[in-house]
Protein backbone atom coordinates (compact mmCIF):
# COMPACT_ATOMS: atom_id res chain seq x y z
CA UNK A 1 0.00 0.00 0.00
CA UNK A 2 1.52 3.31 -1.03
CA UNK A 3 0.83 6.61 1.19
CA UNK A 4 0.81 10.31 0.56
CA UNK A 5 2.73 11.13 3.18
CA UNK A 6 5.94 13.57 2.52
CA UNK A 7 7.85 14.36 -0.70
CA UNK A 8 11.65 15.16 0.53
CA UNK A 9 12.71 12.81 3.57
CA UNK A 10 15.09 10.39 1.34
CA UNK A 11 16.86 7.45 2.36
CA UNK A 12 19.93 5.28 1.10
CA UNK A 13 18.44 3.07 -1.90
CA UNK A 14 21.23 0.12 -1.56
CA UNK A 15 19.22 -0.13 1.75
CA UNK A 16 16.13 -1.41 0.46
CA UNK A 17 16.44 -5.20 -0.02
CA UNK A 18 12.70 -7.03 -0.52
CA UNK A 19 12.62 -10.43 1.13
CA UNK A 20 10.23 -13.10 -0.52
CA UNK A 21 10.65 -15.05 3.09
CA UNK A 22 8.05 -12.74 4.74
CA UNK A 23 6.04 -13.69 7.98
CA UNK A 24 2.65 -12.78 8.52
CA UNK A 25 2.09 -11.56 11.99
CA UNK A 26 -1.41 -12.08 13.56
CA UNK A 27 -1.50 -7.85 13.93
CA UNK A 28 -0.75 -7.71 10.12
CA UNK A 29 -3.60 -10.67 9.58
CA UNK A 30 -6.14 -8.91 11.36
CA UNK A 31 -5.24 -5.27 9.99
CA UNK A 32 -5.64 -6.75 6.57
CA UNK A 33 -8.92 -8.08 6.80
CA UNK A 34 -9.96 -4.81 8.03
CA UNK A 35 -8.57 -3.40 5.15
CA UNK A 36 -10.35 -5.52 3.22
CA UNK A 37 -13.55 -4.64 4.99
CA UNK A 38 -12.64 -1.11 4.25
CA UNK A 39 -12.31 -1.63 0.37
CA UNK A 40 -15.29 -3.77 0.16
CA UNK A 41 -16.85 -1.08 1.76
CA UNK A 42 -15.45 1.85 -0.88
CA UNK A 43 -16.57 -1.04 -3.95
CA UNK A 44 -20.22 -0.76 -2.66
CA UNK A 45 -20.28 3.64 -2.51
CA UNK A 46 -18.53 3.60 -5.51
CA UNK A 47 -20.88 0.91 -7.17
CA UNK A 48 -24.16 2.21 -5.61
CA UNK A 49 -24.43 5.34 -7.69
CA UNK A 50 -22.30 4.62 -11.06
CA UNK A 51 -24.09 7.11 -12.37
CA UNK A 52 -24.03 9.53 -10.08
CA UNK A 53 -20.05 8.89 -9.97
CA UNK A 54 -19.44 9.13 -13.78
CA UNK A 55 -21.55 12.56 -14.14
CA UNK A 56 -19.06 14.13 -11.34
CA UNK A 57 -16.23 13.30 -13.41
CA UNK A 58 -17.44 15.01 -15.99
CA UNK A 59 -18.44 18.07 -14.11
CA UNK A 60 -22.04 17.95 -14.23
CA UNK A 61 -23.34 16.46 -10.77
CA UNK A 62 -24.52 19.53 -8.19
CA UNK A 63 -21.73 20.79 -5.92
CA UNK A 64 -21.08 23.29 -3.76
CA UNK A 65 -18.28 24.58 -4.43
CA UNK A 66 -18.06 28.12 -5.15
CA UNK A 67 -15.70 29.39 -7.68
CA UNK A 68 -12.94 30.83 -7.16
CA UNK A 69 -12.41 34.42 -6.22
CA UNK A 70 -8.50 34.74 -7.27
CA UNK A 71 -6.79 35.74 -10.24
CA UNK A 72 -3.88 34.24 -12.06
CA UNK A 73 -1.23 35.98 -11.01
CA UNK A 74 -3.03 35.77 -7.54
CA UNK A 75 -2.35 32.11 -7.63
CA UNK A 76 0.67 31.62 -8.71
CA UNK A 77 1.80 34.25 -6.12
CA UNK A 78 0.22 32.10 -3.43
CA UNK A 79 1.95 29.05 -4.82
CA UNK A 80 5.40 30.90 -5.10
CA UNK A 81 5.32 31.71 -1.28
CA UNK A 82 4.40 27.99 -0.33
CA UNK A 83 7.26 26.45 -2.37
CA UNK A 84 9.45 29.25 -1.54
CA UNK A 85 8.60 28.94 2.36
CA UNK A 86 9.04 25.34 2.16
CA UNK A 87 12.59 25.36 0.58
CA UNK A 88 13.58 28.26 2.63
CA UNK A 89 12.64 26.43 6.43
CA UNK A 90 13.86 23.09 5.08
CA UNK A 91 17.23 23.93 4.44
CA UNK A 92 17.43 25.98 7.63
CA UNK A 93 15.86 22.53 9.33
CA UNK A 94 18.03 20.36 7.64
CA UNK A 95 21.33 22.44 8.09
CA UNK A 96 20.54 22.13 11.87
CA UNK A 97 19.20 18.32 12.18
CA UNK A 98 23.01 17.74 10.19
CA UNK A 99 24.77 19.72 12.53
CA UNK A 100 23.42 18.28 15.81
CA UNK A 101 21.30 15.35 14.88
CA UNK A 102 23.27 14.09 11.79
CA UNK A 103 21.18 11.09 10.18
CA UNK A 104 21.96 7.41 11.07
CA UNK A 105 23.82 5.41 8.30
CA UNK A 106 21.82 2.52 8.16
CA UNK A 107 18.47 4.90 7.42
CA UNK A 108 16.33 4.59 10.40
CA UNK A 109 14.36 7.75 10.94
CA UNK A 110 15.56 10.21 13.30
CA UNK A 111 15.49 13.67 14.56
CA UNK A 112 16.78 14.44 11.16
CA UNK A 113 14.42 13.28 9.20
CA UNK A 114 11.21 14.77 11.47
CA UNK A 115 13.14 18.12 10.74
CA UNK A 116 13.32 17.79 7.26
CA UNK A 117 9.78 16.95 6.89
CA UNK A 118 8.56 19.54 9.35
CA UNK A 119 10.79 22.25 7.44
CA UNK A 120 8.53 21.05 4.41
CA UNK A 121 5.33 20.92 5.79
CA UNK A 122 5.76 23.73 8.18
CA UNK A 123 7.09 26.09 5.28
CA UNK A 124 3.92 25.42 2.85
CA UNK A 125 1.67 26.64 5.38
CA UNK A 126 3.73 29.62 6.42
CA UNK A 127 3.57 30.35 2.76
CA UNK A 128 0.02 30.51 2.32
CA UNK A 129 -0.36 31.93 5.55
CA UNK A 130 1.61 34.73 4.19
CA UNK A 131 -0.32 34.93 0.93
CA UNK A 132 -3.44 34.96 2.58
CA UNK A 133 -3.21 37.31 5.39
CA UNK A 134 -0.92 39.89 3.55
CA UNK A 135 -2.03 39.62 0.07
CA UNK A 136 -5.29 37.91 -0.67
CA UNK A 137 -7.91 37.55 2.44
CA UNK A 138 -11.06 39.53 1.46
CA UNK A 139 -10.87 42.51 3.54
CA UNK A 140 -7.85 43.09 1.72
CA UNK A 141 -9.54 43.02 -1.80
CA UNK A 142 -13.50 43.44 -1.29
CA UNK A 143 -15.88 44.96 0.93
CA UNK A 144 -16.17 42.69 4.35
CA UNK A 145 -19.57 40.10 3.45
CA UNK A 146 -22.56 40.95 5.46
CA UNK A 147 -22.34 39.33 8.95
CA UNK A 148 -26.22 37.42 8.21
CA UNK A 149 -24.09 35.43 5.45
CA UNK A 150 -23.71 32.64 7.86
CA UNK A 151 -24.49 28.88 5.99
CA UNK A 152 -27.61 27.25 7.26
CA UNK A 153 -25.49 24.06 8.39
CA UNK A 154 -23.08 26.28 10.71
CA UNK A 155 -25.93 27.59 12.05
CA UNK A 156 -27.75 24.16 13.03
CA UNK A 157 -24.02 23.35 14.09
CA UNK A 158 -24.03 20.44 11.24
CA UNK A 159 -21.08 21.37 9.61
CA UNK A 160 -18.98 19.05 11.85
CA UNK A 161 -21.07 16.14 11.30
CA UNK A 162 -21.00 16.31 7.47
CA UNK A 163 -17.14 17.42 7.20
CA UNK A 164 -16.88 13.84 9.24
CA UNK A 165 -19.04 11.76 7.31
CA UNK A 166 -18.00 13.45 3.54
CA UNK A 167 -14.15 12.84 4.44
CA UNK A 168 -15.00 9.55 5.89
CA UNK A 169 -16.58 8.29 2.86
CA UNK A 170 -14.46 9.90 0.50
CA UNK A 171 -11.65 7.72 1.98
CA UNK A 172 -13.11 4.94 1.92
CA UNK A 173 -14.10 5.38 -1.64
CA UNK A 174 -10.33 5.72 -2.11
CA UNK A 175 -9.30 3.01 -1.22
CA UNK A 176 -10.64 0.33 -4.02
CA UNK A 177 -9.50 2.69 -6.37
CA UNK A 178 -5.61 3.61 -5.08
CA UNK A 179 -5.36 -0.54 -4.66
CA UNK A 180 -6.44 -1.28 -8.26
CA UNK A 181 -4.69 1.49 -9.63
CA UNK A 182 -1.55 0.26 -7.63
CA UNK A 183 -1.78 -3.33 -9.13
CA UNK A 184 -2.36 -1.53 -12.50
CA UNK A 185 0.60 0.84 -12.22
CA UNK A 186 2.62 -1.55 -10.98
CA UNK A 187 2.28 -4.34 -13.59
CA UNK A 188 3.20 -1.21 -16.25
CA UNK A 189 6.65 -0.37 -14.64
CA UNK A 190 7.27 -4.07 -14.78
CA UNK A 191 6.21 -4.68 -18.57
CA UNK A 192 8.56 -1.58 -19.01
CA UNK A 193 11.21 -2.83 -17.19
CA UNK A 194 10.78 0.43 -14.37
CA UNK A 195 12.63 -0.21 -11.43
CA UNK A 196 10.14 1.16 -8.58
CA UNK A 197 11.20 1.36 -5.12
CA UNK A 198 8.81 2.08 -2.35
CA UNK A 199 8.21 5.39 -1.54
CA UNK A 200 11.55 6.53 0.92
CA UNK A 201 8.99 7.92 3.55
CA UNK A 202 7.32 4.01 3.22
CA UNK A 203 10.62 2.80 4.20
CA UNK A 204 11.65 5.40 6.88
CA UNK A 205 7.98 4.34 8.97
CA UNK A 206 9.23 0.43 8.34
CA UNK A 207 12.42 1.22 9.81
CA UNK A 208 11.65 3.88 12.85
CA UNK A 209 13.75 2.60 16.21
CA UNK A 210 12.42 5.64 17.95
CA UNK A 211 8.86 6.77 19.81
CA UNK A 212 9.83 10.19 20.01
CA UNK A 213 10.90 10.79 16.22
CA UNK A 214 7.70 8.31 15.16
CA UNK A 215 5.28 10.20 17.25
CA UNK A 216 6.67 13.48 15.48
CA UNK A 217 6.60 12.38 12.36
CA UNK A 218 2.72 10.85 12.89
CA UNK A 219 1.74 13.55 13.35
CA UNK A 220 3.08 15.66 10.93
CA UNK A 221 1.86 13.19 8.10
CA UNK A 222 -1.47 12.82 9.96
CA UNK A 223 -2.34 16.88 10.48
CA UNK A 224 -0.06 19.09 8.92
CA UNK A 225 0.51 17.55 5.81
CA UNK A 226 -3.29 16.90 5.08
CA UNK A 227 -3.65 20.65 5.70
CA UNK A 228 -0.71 21.78 3.88
CA UNK A 229 -1.46 19.93 0.74
CA UNK A 230 -5.05 19.96 0.28
CA UNK A 231 -4.73 23.88 1.07
CA UNK A 232 -2.26 24.17 -1.74
CA UNK A 233 -3.91 21.77 -4.43
CA UNK A 234 -7.20 21.46 -3.45
CA UNK A 235 -8.79 24.79 -2.03
CA UNK A 236 -6.08 26.63 -4.37
CA UNK A 237 -4.71 25.10 -7.15
CA UNK A 238 -8.85 23.01 -8.09
CA UNK A 239 -10.92 25.56 -6.69
CA UNK A 240 -9.13 28.45 -9.30
CA UNK A 241 -8.74 25.86 -12.38
CA UNK A 242 -12.33 24.89 -11.76
CA UNK A 243 -14.75 26.31 -14.55
CA UNK A 244 -11.71 28.46 -16.12
CA UNK A 245 -9.78 25.23 -17.84
CA UNK A 246 -11.30 21.76 -19.62
CA UNK A 247 -12.65 19.47 -17.13
CA UNK A 248 -10.00 17.02 -17.76
CA UNK A 249 -7.25 19.70 -17.05
CA UNK A 250 -8.76 20.68 -13.94
CA UNK A 251 -8.54 17.38 -12.34
CA UNK A 252 -5.60 16.35 -13.61
CA UNK A 253 -3.46 19.15 -13.12
CA UNK A 254 -4.03 19.85 -9.57
CA UNK A 255 -3.34 15.61 -9.57
CA UNK A 256 0.18 15.64 -11.39
CA UNK A 257 1.57 18.29 -9.24
CA UNK A 258 0.28 16.25 -6.20
CA UNK A 259 1.79 13.17 -7.29
CA UNK A 260 4.79 14.67 -8.51
CA UNK A 261 5.75 16.94 -4.86
CA UNK A 262 5.97 12.90 -3.58
CA UNK A 263 9.13 12.27 -5.38
CA UNK A 264 8.38 8.48 -6.48
CA UNK A 265 7.58 6.84 -9.59
CA UNK A 266 6.07 3.98 -7.35
CA UNK A 267 3.07 5.64 -6.50
CA UNK A 268 2.88 7.87 -9.18
CA UNK A 269 -0.30 6.54 -10.93
CA UNK A 270 -2.42 5.69 -7.49
CA UNK A 271 -1.45 9.11 -6.22
CA UNK A 272 -3.28 11.08 -9.31
CA UNK A 273 -5.94 9.07 -8.58
CA UNK A 274 -6.00 9.82 -5.00
CA UNK A 275 -5.80 13.15 -5.31
CA UNK A 276 -9.12 13.20 -8.14
CA UNK A 277 -11.15 11.73 -5.30
CA UNK A 278 -10.30 14.42 -2.88
CA UNK A 279 -10.64 16.98 -5.63
CA UNK A 280 -14.41 15.28 -6.16
CA UNK A 281 -14.97 15.21 -2.70
CA UNK A 282 -13.85 18.87 -1.57
CA UNK A 283 -15.96 19.81 -5.04
CA UNK A 284 -19.31 18.18 -3.50
CA UNK A 285 -18.94 19.33 -0.07
CA UNK A 286 -17.76 22.68 -0.73
CA UNK A 287 -15.71 22.44 2.04
CA UNK A 288 -11.89 22.17 2.70
CA UNK A 289 -12.37 19.98 5.59
CA UNK A 290 -13.70 17.06 3.47
CA UNK A 291 -10.51 16.45 1.28
CA UNK A 292 -8.03 17.18 4.39
CA UNK A 293 -10.16 14.65 6.63
CA UNK A 294 -10.07 12.11 4.00
CA UNK A 295 -6.13 12.45 2.89
CA UNK A 296 -5.52 12.64 6.93
CA UNK A 297 -7.26 9.17 7.33
CA UNK A 298 -5.39 7.81 4.02
CA UNK A 299 -2.00 8.62 5.61
CA UNK A 300 -3.13 7.23 8.99
CA UNK A 301 -4.21 4.16 7.69
CA UNK A 302 -1.00 3.44 5.10
CA UNK A 303 1.01 4.22 8.59
CA UNK A 304 -0.80 2.04 10.42
CA UNK A 305 -0.13 -1.02 7.77
CA UNK A 306 3.37 0.17 7.68
CA UNK A 307 4.23 -0.22 11.15
CA UNK A 308 1.97 -3.76 11.35
CA UNK A 309 4.93 -4.75 9.15
CA UNK A 310 2.62 -4.98 5.79
CA UNK A 311 5.03 -5.49 3.20
CA UNK A 312 6.72 -2.93 0.86
CA UNK A 313 8.33 -4.99 -1.63
CA UNK A 314 6.46 -6.44 -4.17
CA UNK A 315 7.76 -9.98 -3.45
CA UNK A 316 7.07 -9.71 0.10
CA UNK A 317 3.44 -8.62 -0.31
CA UNK A 318 3.58 -11.99 -2.98
CA UNK A 319 4.43 -14.25 0.08
CA UNK A 320 2.07 -11.93 2.31
CA UNK A 321 -1.07 -12.97 0.25
CA UNK A 322 -0.04 -16.26 -0.10
CA UNK A 323 0.07 -16.80 3.50
CA UNK A 324 -2.66 -15.18 4.42
CA UNK A 325 -4.62 -17.20 1.84
CA UNK A 326 -3.06 -20.46 2.96
CA UNK A 327 -4.60 -19.38 6.32
CA UNK A 328 -7.95 -19.37 5.01
CA UNK A 329 -7.86 -23.33 3.80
Amino acid sequence: MHGALFATVSVPASSYIPSPEFLITPLLTVLFFVELLLVIAGLFLVLKKPRELGLRLLGLAPARLTASPFRVSEIFLAGAFAFGGAIILQVVFMSIGRRFWPPSVDGSMGIFHVLVAAGFQLGLIAGLAHAWFWHLRPSLRFPAPPAAATAPEMENGNAFRQVLRDGTCAFIVALPLVWVTSFIWQNLLNLFGIKAPPQDIVLLFARSNGWLSLGAMVTFAVIVAPVAEELLFRVGLFRWLRGRVNRSLALLMPAIAFSMLHASIAVLGPLIVLSVVFSLAYERSGRAGVPILAHALFNLNTIALVLAGFPTGEEELRSALHQIVSLLN
